[in-house]
Formats: C-alpha cells, sequence, structure tokens
C-alpha cells in the first residue's frame, strides 16, 4: 500500500499528532511534507501535560533521518501567490501557510494539504482546488487510526464548510483579485 502523500500545513496539526501521541505512526504512514517555517519555526511547541512540565516538539531527528521532507519557497514566489489574493484572505494567511499553498499550487504531483485554520481551505476552495484539502480527521481514517479529535477544526466537516466558502467567493468574485484588463 502507498504511503498516504500529504503536506501538512500548519503547526497546529503537527502539535496536535504530538499531543494525541500519534506523530510517529503518522510519519511512518504517510510521506509527509512540511515547509521550513512550519518544521523549524511555527512547529517548535512546549506542550504541557498535567503531569510533568512539558516538552518541546523536534522534527530535527525526522528531518535529518528523511522520515520527513522539507522544503523552502523563495519569498519572492510566496510574495507573488499572496499579491494575488485581496486584503480579506492576504491577511488571514501566516507565514507557513503561505510558504505552504505556494509550494502546492506550483506541484505536478496530487498533494494533500492538512490544517486546522479556515484560511487554508478557504483558499483552496476559491482557487477550485479544494478536492486536495484533507483534514485530520480523514488522515486519521485512511491511516486506520480512526478516533475521535477534540477541535472542530481538525474534522471533515470543518474542512467541507470552509472549502465551500472559498469556492462561493470565487464565484462571487472574492477572495482572488480580478486581473485588470487594459
Amino acid at each position: 500500500m502507498p504511503k498516504l502523500k500529504l503536506l501538512i500545513l500548519d503547526a497546529g496539526v503537527v502539535i496536535k499528532l504530538h499531543e494525541m501521541e500519534l506523530w510517529s505512526t503518522i510519519v511512518d504512514r504517510c510521506d509527509i511534507h512540511l515547509s521550513r517555517i512550519v518544521a523549524c519555526q511555527e512547529s517548535k511547541f512546549h506542550e504541557v501535560k498535567e503531569d510533568d512540565w512539558g516538552r518541546d516538539i523536534d522534527l530535527s531527528v525526522d528531518i535529518e533521518s528523511s522520515a520527513i521532507t522539507v522544503f523552502d519557497v523563495v519569498q519572492e514566489d510566496v510574495e507573488a501567490f499572496k499579491s494575488q489574493f485581496d486584503s480579506n484572505y492576504f491577511a488571514d494567511l501566516d507565514a507557513g501557510e503561505a510558504e505552504s499553498l505556494a509550494f502546492l499550487v506550483n506541484q505536478n504531483d496530487d498533494y494533500f494539504i492538512s490544517s486546522g485554520d479556515a484560511i487554508v481551505y478557504k483558499v483552496l476552495g476559491n482557487l477550485n482546488l479544494g478536492e486536495q484539502g484533507i483534514s485530520l480527521e480523514e488522515i486519521l481514517g485512511k491511516c486506520g487510526l480512526s478516533r475521535k479529535i477534540e477541535g472542530f477544526q481538525y474534522s471533515k466537516a470543518f474542512r467541507e464548510q470552509l472549502t465551500s466558502m472559498g469556492a462561493t467567493d470565487m464565484v462571487q468574485g472574492r477572495g482572488k483579485k480580478r486581473k485588470q484588463h487594459d
């Protein structure tokens, strides 16, 4: 069975998988790609547990062993990607999301992108790429790890709702800037 190809977008998904103690299992079952910003900056998180002081999430072993793939997008390409959107979309994209989406739209392979942030799925719907979104709930299901996840933002229903909103925005001329005709 081929690995599920993923582009785990936001640090929230990486953090949630660590909290659920499923990170290693997902790394084994999926072909994970992370933006350098997400992998090296946004995922650094001090996880607090009731029974201890917590621990930092360190992805360096996974990166060095090539268990996950880290990619970079040149800043000019990220800015070009962001500049195609109205301020109501542009303002909600953080650096890791923008880098991940800029990478995704320039790939020939079919990547899936997972996030807990509404703007990611709205952008996908607005770009008519909704089928490339995948919720954490769906990832776990495809990996045979179905379980209840705290947080609506990790559900299939959330992904579908926000993708639909982005698609509606596209049809109504919102989200993406209109091209100027001479």
